[in-house]
């Protein structure tokens, strides 16, 4: 099998038997599963159908949110850890999704793994981006929220609880909109220049970044955010010293001076 997504177009509808033509096999039966790992190529290929016959495993996979995708593994979990080490085995992941069987699927392009959570007895949970700047920014908060304890729930829940994930993305922190101030403004901290990546490496930092609101969230509305000026990507050393004084929020540019002038005394 030769996997060309150049060959595609994103947000077509295709059935298994088109792209099994296209993919040089005879039939579909060669991609019928829900999972596809093609021999001596870098590319996971995900078949998700969010509605399926009575007669297949209902496996529980829908969209939280735009460009948010919750999807169950495999009951053997045999692919489980090649999409967990996707990254950092420079794996690529593609998404074929429907909403019920027996129509076309659509094609998403290149999806981003968030998140995710191993079970035994049951297929484990990942969560899923459509871009690489929503991932990172929801990446980042599901680790933010995890340090500071803010919040209680998982991050994906267990098959029998809630359909939806509680991944908090109301006034306080809106994914889309860390994601659009990471897309803009990128992954290296506007205040003293740290970058996660180049300091800790890719494979363990992940373009980790925090976000930080310049106007605090309790003085402003969050539909009126303009992700491009009023947020700005931050090292958490910084974001914890603007935040340093309870009753203020420090200015970017006073911090960038007492930084200056702390490695002017050094």
């Amino acid at each position: 099998m030769t996997f060309n997504p150049e060959y595609l177009e994103i947000g077509k509808g295709y059935n298994r038997d088109t792209l099994a033509s296209l993919w040089g096999y005879r039939g579909r039966q060669a991609i019928s599963r829900g999972i596809i790992t093609p021999a001596n190529e870098h590319n996971i290929i995900l078949f998700v159908t969010k509605n399926k016959q009575k007669s297949d495993t209902q496996y529980n996979d829908y969209f939280i949110e735009e460009g948010l995708l919750h999807m169950e593994g495999e009951t053997n979990h045999s692919n489980d850890q090649r999409i967990i080490d996707s990254e950092e085995n420079d794996d690529s992941i593609y998404l074929f999704y429907r909403e019920i069987h027996h129509t076309p699927f659509i094609y998403f392009g290149r999806v981003y793994l968030v998140d995710y959570k191993i079970n035994v007895d049951c297929p484990s949970t990942f969560i899923l981006s459509t871009s690489a700047s929503l991932a990172i920014g929801s990446s980042s908060l599901s680790t933010e929220e995890n340090k500071t304890g803010l919040i209680k729930e998982e991050f994906i829940p267990d098959r029998e609880g809630a359909r939806r994930i509680r991944v908090h993305v109301g006034y306080e922190r809106s994914l889309k909109n860390r994601a659009k101030a990471i897309e803009v403004h990128g992954t290296t901290c506007k205040v003293c220049g740290f970058n996660f990546d180049e300091f800790y490496g890719s494979d363990l930092a992940r373009h980790f970044i925090e976000i930080h609101h310049i106007t605090p969230l309790s003085m402003i509305d969050e539909q009126s955010i303009d992700p491009v000026k009023d947020l700005i990507p931050v090292c958490s050393n910084c974001h914890s010293m603007i935040h340093r004084r309870r009753e203020t929020v420090m200015p970017i540019e006073e911090l960038k001076k007492r930084i200056n002038a702390a490695k002017k005394n050094r």
